[in-house]
């Protein structure tokens, strides 16, 4: 009994080596095609309310599909073949998404196939979560994800780059042909993630606690949890009115073109990059709630300064957006590491594909509602008697202002208090 423990103890650290070589490929995937997601709708020419749309709605459709993942678990009885298939059926979508946006002016059409992208996309997060959650020990928890997510948001960061250059280049000829190229530079790395995630080790079907039955928030069991999926479930919402907006606004308004876009984009993540191991030892050393909430605090106040940027000289916008961007990516970094932590201390190892299922429907839902509400606003009239304020005051201003509202509604709700809310 003691020899097949050590050889699976073996079997797990080589597997969490290979997690992290598997989401390095992910990263330059993410990092070259769902980073410019944005970009290529903004090139299609759609406008604000339909970007917001196809930023968000193919995530509500995402959140509420995936809850399908835990049936479809139980049907194949491993994590590891669901989850390669779901990487397949993503990679095949990522030049049908190109191919259909550059030869067919149909924004329903494009919207279906960016809602099965997302279906995809969302439905491998829950298994992934529940088999990592019995990977990795809880007492270094923080220390591994923080470390893999600094490794990750590294191959991310150079990615992102490289697509930021190549769109740059064509940005004067055809930039749909940088987008093709950046696309199927992705394909490949999706298909890498793929096989490495073949690779890592699987415990067997009955070893990781996951019931059949159907879980109930309104258990007394998940009192805890449920208060834990409200707030994140809210927060999204709050961060959600502005947040698929930013890269309109960056554009339209601030007249930053493609290379300031990656440099602001990427630039920026080096901070929240450089941030996870501190982040990391942190949330094992304090426990994650002390981060949520100082983090969370900081992050509801930063659409105001956004606000403040655009009637800043030209010269000033983009190293004082960078510098914003970066302490933006700093708290994030900060708060995503410890709520994830936070999640697993709730799931307590049992139920873990059902529990991470609803915070990813709740999510999904409240990140379409809030990014509707944003998009709604940044669409409607106001009436503004003062000609001063109508040459000065744009609609997406709005939009940061009510989302700074909601989000210190949300952080007074929920974090107001220091202990025992989430």
């Amino acid at each position: 009994m003691q020899s097949k423990e050590k050889r699976q103890t073996n079997l797990i650290r080589s597997s969490l080596k290979t997690s992290t070589i598997e989401g390095s490929w992910w990263a330059v995937m993410y990092g070259m095609v769902e980073t410019y997601f944005g970009a290529f709708f903004e090139i299609l020419k759609y406008t604000s309310f339909e970007i917001s749309i196809l930023t968000t709605f193919p995530i509500f459709v995402g959140a509420i599909a995936q809850n399908l993942s835990n049936k479809i678990y139980h049907y194949f009885q491993s994590r590891k073949v669901l989850l390669v298939i779901l990487k397949l059926l993503q990679s095949i979508l990522i030049p049908s998404i190109y191919m259909i946006g550059l030869w067919l002016n149909n924004f329903y059409i494009f919207l279906f196939f960016i809602s099965i992208y997302f279906i995809i996309a969302l439905s491998q997060m829950s298994p992934w979560t529940s088999w990592m959650g019995y990977l990795v020990p809880g007492k270094i928890r923080g220390r591994y994800f923080g470390n893999r997510s600094q490794i990750i948001r590294i191959a991310t960061l150079v990615s992102s780059l490289l697509a930021g250059a190549i769109l740059h280049s064509f940005e004067k000829t055809n930039p749909l042909t940088g987008f093709g190229i950046i696309f199927f530079i992705g394909l490949i790395a999706n298909l890498g993630s793929a096989y490495f995630l073949y690779s890592q080790y699987e415990p067997d079907y009955m070893v990781i606690a996951e019931d059949g039955e159907k879980v109930s928030l309104g258990n007394d069991k998940f009192k805890l949890i449920k208060n834990f999926i409200t707030y994140d479930a809210l927060s999204e919402f709050s961060y959600c009115i502005s947040g698929p907006l930013m890269i309109v606004y960056w554009i339209r308004e601030l007249g930053f073109n493609y290379l300031e876009i990656a440099l602001l984009i990427n630039v920026s993540q080096i901070l929240g990059l450089f941030s996870m191991r501190y982040w990391g030892r942190t949330v094992d050393k304090i426990g994650p709630f002390s981060i949520i909430r100082t983090c969370s605090l900081f992050i509801s106040i930063f659409p105001i300064f956004w606000i403040v940027i655009f009637f800043l000289p030209l010269q000033f916008k983009l190293p004082l957006s960078i510098i914003l961007a970066s302490l933006a990516s700093l708290f994030f970094s900060g708060r995503a590491l410890a709520m994830d932590n936070r999640m697993y201390e709730h799931m307590n190892g049992e139920n873990m594909i059902q529990l991470s299922s609803k915070r990813i429907f709740y999510r999904g839902v409240f990140i379409f509602i809030g990014a509707l509400i944003g998009g709604l606003i940044s669409k409607t009239n106001f009436f503004i008697s003062m000609e001063l304020f109508n040459n000065l005051i744009i609609k997406l201003h709005f939009v940061l202002l009510f989302s700074t509202i909601a989000r210190i509604a949300v952080w007074i709700k929920f974090l107001r208090v220091r202990e025992g809310s989430i």
